[in-house]
């Protein structure tokens, strides 16, 4: 019987350290690989945040017909003034295939950003 109680322990206590142990692996984005061009895109919506993910400003747009799915390009030569979390930004540019980041929540699909155009939308 004391035996059993014992394992038990032993067993919880290993399933515990096994999952707060591990070092978190984060990718940083360093260089886009702009190599296979997916879409482009002109005068497009989006959101500009930091993904912490790939630590690294991202447009976040949705995706036309869907209520929960989402598109991160991943952004490879933004501006320092649009650096904005939150900002709301109308721009045109070339999406990229991004295999090195898995998305967080179902329906996110990431990508490299290569921005030809990006405005700020005013708010009115």
């Amino acid at each position: 019987m004391k035996w059993i109680s014992y394992f038990k322990i032993v067993s919880i206590g290993l399933l515990f350290l096994s999952g707060s142990c591990q070092k978190d692996s984060i990718i940083k984005l360093t260089d886009c690989n702009l190599e296979n061009i997916v879409k482009s895109v002109s005068n497009e919506k989006g959101t500009i945040w930091y993904d912490t993910q790939a630590q690294s400003y991202a447009v976040y747009t949705g995706v036309e017909g869907s209520f929960d799915s989402q598109i991160i390009g991943l952004i490879c030569n933004l501006p320092d003034t649009s650096k904005v979390e939150g900002l709301k930004i109308t721009f045109s540019g070339n999406y990229y295939n991004c295999e090195e980041f898995t998305p967080l929540i179902p329906g996110q699909e990431y990508f490299y950003l290569e921005l030809t155009k990006i405005s700020s939308d005013s708010e009115e």
